[in-house]
Formats: C-alpha cells, sequence, structure tokens
C-alpha cells in the first residue's frame, strides 16, 4: 500500500459521513473557518488525545460551547447526558431501596 493509498483512506475514515458532524463538530467548523480538510483537525484531535488526553478532551468541550456553529450541539448533548445520568442515579436509589427494605429507608 503506498502513502497515498495510506493518506487517501485516513481522509476518507476522518470525514464522516456528509454534513454530518462526528461528536460536535469541532474539528469540521474549524476547518471551515481555517479553509483546511475536516480530517486534519480530526486525526491532530486524536494525536493530542492519546498524549494529553484530559487537555485535549477539555479544550474540544470548551470549543464546542465557544464556537457558534457546535454551540448548540454540544449543549444538547450535555443536557441529554445530564438528564441520563439522573436516571441512572434514581433508578439505582431505588434499588437500594429494594436491597434495604421499606421499614429501613
Amino acid at each position: 500500500m503506498s502513502a497515498d493509498n495510506v493518506i487517501n483512506e485516513i481522509r476518507e475514515s476522518l470525514n464522516g459521513r456528509p454534513g454530518q458532524p462526528i461528536v460536535f463538530g469541532v474539528c469540521r467548523a474549524l476547518a471551515e473557518k481555517s479553509g483546511k480538510e475536516p480530517w486534519v483537525f480530526r486525526l491532530a484531535a486524536i494525536i493530542l488525545t492519546l498524549f494529553w488526553t484530559f487537555p485535549a478532551v477539555a479544550a474540544y468541550i470548551i470549543l464546542g460551547f465557544a464556537l457558534s456553529e457546535t454551540e448548540e450541539r454540544t449543549r444538547k448533548f450535555f443536557s441529554g447526558l445530564a438528564i441520563t445520568i439522573r436516571e441512572m442515579v434514581e433508578k439505582f436509589a431505588a434499588s437500594l431501596r429494594d436491597i434495604i427494605g421499606p421499614e429501613r429507608a
């Protein structure tokens, strides 16, 4: 496999479906602002996350809220995440109440 084939395969894998952001759309938004292709930013994000996980994820989330193109999608994700966590905690609490019994709760 030649270097060009490898680059093309990486590009196709990291571009995602047309018009559909892979997570929040930060890489696509940055690519549009800079005139580059999204796969370049996605590859950079993956490499940064491998070496500096927490700072890279934190920067991605901050950019998700800061960029006007991605703000709504990021807010929806975190509100959905909050609802899911709340439901999981409620189910866990209910199962604990069942284990402990109504007379001790």
